[in-house]
């Protein structure tokens, strides 16, 4: 399987809710599709986006990378964007070792 098939990515609205489902691996050859979604979720307008990590098995400093970006282009914006669903321990050690939990929430579910 190619590096770029990986990765799945949908953007759900629900009213002024954006939902962003992301499944895969998250890494410097994916990173491409993940950065695609959450600037469509962030164009949409909406007031709050979450980006739902828990079909994720693995993401590197590329992925972080980009949804700090999405936080900072969310909260330009007047938006709120945080990560949910962080379950796979590699994840979850990548978000503790960044410090990412007080930037993107906590590690729940959507």
């Amino acid at each position: 399987m190619a590096a770029a098939d990986e990765l799945h990515t949908a953007v759900l609205s629900f009213g002024d809710r954006v939902i962003v489902s992301v499944s895969g691996e998250v890494d410097f050859t994916t990173v491409p599709r993940l950065r695609s979604a959450l600037a469509a979720a962030l164009a949409s307008g909406s007031r709050s986006v979450v980006v739902d990590f828990g079909a994720v098995g693995f993401c590197d400093c590329s992925g972080a990378r980009a949804l700090l970006w999405a936080r900072q282009r969310a909260e330009e914006g007047g938006a709120s964007l945080r990560v949910t669903g962080v379950v796979a321990p590699v994840v979850a050690r990548l978000f503790e070792v960044l410090e990412l939990e007080q930037l993107l929430g906590p590690r729940q579910s959507c």
